[in-house]
């Protein structure tokens, strides 16, 4: 009956919110995949502050269904922090993170008997980005450039969030405790072997919300500066270079007062545009430094505040039993 199946637990995560046309779609697709492939298998869905039907559809769906798990979170977070909570609440020895709108379920197979050859993580890249348009890719590419520059993280921009998770990756990216997390930098900060798969991406429903250019911009600045020391040195490299110019202007000053006042005789007039334009690229300097240095305060200020990443408000499991629940140890 098992034949051919992976015998061990499988947990497959994805984040929900507000995505009640393409739920049912997605649960039983990703089911049927899991059901053939998989002998113990639980999908676990994090819901992220929806405000439509997706829960009362998911519910629904757990009287008919085994091994979905639902867990609500108390309000909506960043989608940085609902993946963690989705590691956290995994189960499985092998954990697969995805998009319903853009992943598609086929893939889990493969991506998990990666990971069961030897690979701790596993990272689907899109084989294209037909669905995102020229200012996305542009921004993009500039973000990934920056950052490999500022943060020494050489990630695609290809990668999307499909991944698969040996227990052991999965343990180390959730005992992270940043507050500023990102799973594309923090995947190569646990330090395990990766292996690469490419997919074409889908897309179930069309228009789904990715936020604002500000929103963008905003948490990309946030990221960059939340794992990266070479900003603050480069910061500091600035100020000791402007105060080398200063320090170099004085001297010029001086020598140029006195060889042409004694030695040529001549009447110095005050450079008025010189020194106002000096001031101006100064004081700019000033305030680009306080401005970085800003930043990291305010990273630090968050950090120390502690506490939780998230909190759950209700976690509610299949009522359906397995067949074979004897064998089976997610219900």
């Amino acid at each position: 009956m098992n034949e051919g199946k992976i015998e061990n637990l499988v947990s497959v995560a994805a984040i929900i919110r507000n995505d009640s046309e393409i739920i049912d779609s997605y649960i039983k697709e990703t089911i049927d995949i899991l059901k053939k492939s998989f002998t113990n298998y639980e999908l676990v869905l994090i819901d992220n502050g929806s405000t439509d039907d997706s829960v009362s559809k998911i519910k629904k769906m757990q009287s008919s269904i085994e091994n979905i798990r639902l867990i609500i979170l108390s309000r909506q977070y960043h989608d940085e922090i609902a993946y963690t909570a989705a590691l956290e609440q995994c189960i499985g020895d092998f954990v697969v993170l995805m998009d319903i709108n853009t992943d598609p379920p086929s893939l889990i197979p493969e991506l998990v008997k990666n990971c069961i050859e030897g690979h701790e993580i596993v990272v689907a890249e899109r084989s294209d980005r037909k669905y995102d348009n020229f200012i996305e890719k542009l921004f993009s590419h500039g973000f990934y450039k920056i950052s490999r520059l500022l943060t020494g993280y050489n990630v695609n921009p290809k990668l999307g969030n499909f991944f698969a998770f040996s227990r052991r990756s999965v343990n180390s990216i959730v005992n992270i405790k940043d507050k500023n997390r990102y799973l594309k930098y923090l995947i190569h900060e646990v330090g395990y072997s990766h292996n690469k798969i490419s997919y074409s991406k889908i897309k179930r429903l069309d228009g789904r919300r990715k936020g604002s250019f500000l929103e963008l911009f905003a948490f990309a600045v946030e990221i960059i500066v939340s794992n990266s020391n070479r900003l603050i040195r480069i910061a500091s490299l600035i100020g000791l270079l402007a105060g080398l110019l200063n320090l170099i202007y004085i001297f010029y000053a001086v020598i140029y007062y006195i060889v042409a006042t004694f030695l040529l005789g001549e009447k110095i007039v005050p450079g008025w545009t010189t020194t106002a334009v000096v001031n101006s690229v100064m004081f700019f300097l000033i305030f680009l430094i306080l401005a970085i240095f800003s930043e990291y305060l305010t990273r630090i200020l968050r950090e120390t505040k502690g506490g939780n990443l998230y909190f759950i408000r209700e976690e509610l499991n299949s009522c359906v039993f397995p067949e074979n629940v004897d064998k089976k140890n997610v219900v």
